[in-house]
């Protein structure tokens, strides 16, 4: 269901630094990707809305699994032309909420793409080769790290559910992400505690797609 969201009424002050203003809203190939840092304590909610006009009609178009991620995103595959207005609903404790200013989005200069991109010539994620991981260690092209210390899903684009499950090297159960919604997106590295390989498991509509591991480098 479409979330309409009109003019901000807000009884609660936050310093500076806690609302998203400096969110990013980029233009990688077809799609615009929406990024964001917070230093909520807590949150109910983000999600990403996208208009026609600047102030106006704005949509929900899509959530992270996470809220409470401090760094997060969300893209959107079909913006219906170049020149929409896209803003960060967040949604806290209490009923309160806030939200960021509109922005358009700006063509990719920053390698963005390289994470977003929903084709990969080789099949395999944009750090496959990078010098962090062990020797002779191939990466899923599903979860895998990235060369900024990030861990990235990249989950296939249809319209299947899709649960992950995280393990320590132990197997020991970390957390767990379920009907994940949001197909690109990456997790924060406090999620993980230290470095080493993490066990996953990731299904699709109930059954396993792939069980494997990623590894965290020494200075995560």
């Amino acid at each position: 269901m479409l979330l309409l969201i009109g003019s901000v009424i807000s009884n609660f002050s936050f310093g500076q630094e806690d609302l998203p203003k400096d969110f990013s809203v980029i233009k990688v190939g077809k799609r615009v990707v929406v990024s964001w840092t917070h230093n909520f304590p807590s949150v109910k909610m983000i999600s990403v809305q996208r208009s026609y006009d600047s102030s106006r009609y704005f949509q929900s178009i899509g959530a992270p699994p996470d809220p409470n991620l401090k760094d997060n995103g969300v893209s959107d595959p079909n913006p219906p032309n170049d020149s929409m207005y896209y803003r960060v609903y967040v949604l806290l404790d209490g009923a309160r909420y806030v939200m960021t200013k509109a922005k358009r989005p700006m063509v990719d200069t920053s390698g963005v793409a390289g994470s977003y991109n929903d084709v990969n010539p080789n099949n395999n994620p944009p750090s496959q080769t990078a010098d962090f991981l062990p020797a002779g260690f191939v990466q899923s092209k599903y979860i895998f790290m990235t060369p900024d210390r990030y861990v990235r899903v990249e989950l296939p684009m249809d319209s299947r559910k899709y649960d992950i499950k995280f393990f320590n090297e132990n197997y020991q159960p970390l957390f767990e992400l379920k009907d994940v919604r949001e197909k690109r997106f990456k997790l924060d590295r406090s999620y993980f505690y230290k470095a080493g390989y993490i066990n996953f498991e990731l299904y699709a509509n109930g059954k396993i797609l792939e069980k494997y591991k990623l590894f965290l480098p020494k200075e995560f």
